[in-house]
């Protein structure tokens, strides 16, 4: 075969077309690390959670779980007088956005039993704010058998 010059356009916007429709493919379909509809719009507020975090552990609290059948409970562990009033806390599934779920924790100084619907990998996001309006953040990973 003798290659012509009207080739070299259809053999490069080819190239071109496959490589975008692999990317598509991939942007749409393999993701299982999505935990919301429009991640890109959101990862431009990565910096104030990464602030939210830090000012959540610069205060020395922690943020326990326990894990038993089909729920689990939080316990916030503040030390000082520094607790805060209440707190939103957000569970989703790193697989289904359709699990996602919010729930207010009206007393963080008693635990919270959080119901989990489904067994697998559950992220828990706490956001709270101190008596001076901060607003903390902490997530963890629990694991429903």
């Amino acid at each position: 075969m003798k290659f012509r010059w009207w080739m070299a356009p259809v053999i490069g916007v080819g190239t071109i077309a496959c490589a975008n429709a692999v990317l598509i493919f991939t942007s749409l379909k393999v993701r299982p690390q999505k935990v919301e509809e429009r991640s890109y719009a959101a990862s431009a507020h990565e910096d104030a959670r990464a602030g939210e975090r830090a000012a959540f552990a610069d205060r020395g609290w922690r943020l326990d779980s326990v894990v038993d059948g089909a729920s689990a409970t939080l316990t916030l562990v503040a030390p000082g007088k520094d607790r805060p009033q209440g707190a939103m806390v957000r569970m989703y599934r790193p697989d289904d956005v359709s699990a996602d779920r919010s729930m207010l924790w009206a007393d963080p100084a008693a635990p919270l039993l959080c119901p989990l619907p489904r067994p697998g990998a559950w992220d828990l996001r706490v956001v709270v704010q101190d008596a001076a309006g901060v607003t903390l953040a902490h997530e963890i990973r629990v694991n429903r058998p």
